[in-house]
């Protein structure tokens, strides 16, 4: 019973044994005192299969790039499936899947894994569990409850909301043209703010969300009171315009002043961000997020197939959580189990987890995430110097000059957007049919790199993990300049 095994404290739980010969993994080190890049050589070994002889990859953050660790594991399991189909599905499966949990958990918190235990549940992708999440609140809070969703968020998310709530009950939070512009001035702080409390960004988030409730109700003549209940999503790392959201303190105010249930994206969270789950999830008594989802494909660099939703509130567990996208075996025998299994596929993404936070515990995380935002603002300054020389310093006030969409501390630590040269960013009369056209060309030169159109104005949305080189950045910086 994998709720039994979720369940046994740590000195209790055995580790179930790999059905084959574990692989050899080379860990590369990171050298703390290096400079920028010094480690990139090392980390390309760990992901042997992107052709880098060919492709400066800047894109890590649209669907991830396998680490070889995970894809020897996954190809593993498939041989052991394969080899003898029931003795996989019926013997090995389930257990090695709640050691998966298990494994994702002990990488996320530190302080309350028994509870956290019991608050996970495995997925194939975020995507799935939106739906069950944005369906569960429409079936759970009748045909006119509400959600809300802010404009920037994933596209996907949108049209599930459209979707299961109906057009007029799905309500869009106007930000990009009146608010984005408002991050850009938001000046840097010397106290190491956590972006999940920021401030200054809060405030902006917080008086979009106003504006577009005060609407709601002045057109609707709905009252505050009304919209209790209603569903917010929030992206904790916007896909298109890589705003780290401020979800902590977004959450507690959404839920104190409209007694909103708030859902998290955190798609691109994930190894990036010091996620300590028991600090971001309410348990029904305080003012957190609700429900957390992650994609492991992308940073953390699984194979892909694998993901993992994260609830405390045992009531939203038993109620908007209560039926997963899929029904199947599992769905009355506890939360993790109605996830887990949805039928006879592919598991070997999720069956790569283990692999995976072992080699990144090995690595060290903290450490991971500190070259990645190193590395991402040489990238970024290596491209600011090419296209737009002499227009900043390159201490702290690109957004300021508009080179970068917003400042480097409210973008996500591995990801950002770069403004274009002047003569392809416009003015703030382009287009996505513009954008299209420079990342195509891009491609054509083996950048691979999106190109986002975002107020009229083009910016690359450049990615950086450990294996990007100053190179990536130089041949992107080249070739978006012979763009005539």
């Amino acid at each position: 019973n994998v709720e039994e095994l979720m369940r046994l404290p740590d000195d209790d739980y055995v580790a179930p044994e790999l059905p084959f010969d574990i692989e050899n993994v080379q860990i590369p080190t990171l050298s703390p005192d290096a400079v920028t890049f010094a480690n990139s050589g090392r980390f390309a070994n760990s992901y042997s299969h992107l052709d880098r002889s060919r492709w400066s990859f800047l894109n890590h953050g649209a669907f991830g790039l396998a680490l070889d660790v995970g894809l020897s594991r996954a190809h593993s399991w498939r041989m052991c499936l394969e080899s003898q189909p029931l003795r996989y599905f019926d013997r090995y499966l389930l257990n090695h899947l709640a050691h998966s949990a298990r494994s994702l958990v002990e990488f996320v918190e530190t302080e309350k894994r028994d509870t956290m235990r019991e608050s996970i549940a495995l997925l194939s992708n975020v995507t799935g569990g939106m739906n069950a999440v944005i369906g569960g609140h429409a079936r759970c809070h009748g045909n006119n409850s509400k959600v809300f969703y802010f404009d920037i968020g994933y596209g996907s998310n949108k049209k599930m909301c459209q979707a299961y709530h109906g057009y007029e009950n799905a309500i869009e939070i106007p930000f990009e043209e009146d608010f984005l512009p408002l991050l850009q001035r938001i000046q840097s702080s010397s106290c190491n703010e956590d972006n999940d409390f920021h401030l200054a960004a809060t405030d902006v988030f917080q008086s979009a969300l106003d504006a577009s409730i005060y609407n709601l109700m002045k057109e609707r003549k709905h009252s505050k009171q009304s919209l209790a209940g209603s569903l917010l999503l929030l992206d904790h790392i916007t896909s298109n315009t890589a705003i780290h959201t401020p979800i902590r303190s977004l959450a507690k105010y959404a839920k104190e002043e409209y007694g909103m249930i708030v859902a998290v994206d955190g798609a691109h969270s994930l190894l990036t961000l010091p996620l300590e789950m028991s600090n971001i999830l309410s348990d029904g008594s305080d003012g957190g997020v609700d429900i957390y989802l992650t994609n492991c494909h992308k940073w953390f660099s699984s194979p892909r197939g694998a993901a993992a939703l994260f609830c405390s509130n045992t009531t939203i567990q038993e109620s908007i959580l209560r039926q997963p996208a899929v029904v199947s075996h599992g769905v009355n025998d506890g939360f993790l189990s109605r996830f887990l299994w949805d039928g006879c596929r592919d598991y070997a993404a999720e069956l790569s987890i283990p692999a995976i936070t072992d080699f990144w515990d090995a690595v060290g995380v903290s450490e991971v995430r500190k070259e990645m935002k190193q590395n991402l603002r040489e990238g970024i300054r290596i491209l600011i110097h090419n296209w737009h020389p002499g227009v900043c310093s390159g201490g702290g006030d690109e957004a300021e000059a508009g080179l970068t969409l917003a400042p480097l501390h409210i973008h996500a630590p591995m990801m950002a957007l770069v403004r274009l040269p002047n003569h392809l960013s416009g003015s703030g009369d382009l287009t996505s049919t513009d954008a299209k056209r420079v990342q195509d060309y891009l491609y054509s030169c083996n950048c691979e790199v999106p190109v986002k159109c975002v107020n009229g104005v083009l910016f690359c949305r450049v990615s950086c993990h450990l294996y990007n080189t100053p190179e990536d950045f130089e041949r992107l910086a080249r070739v978006a300049l012979n763009i005539s």
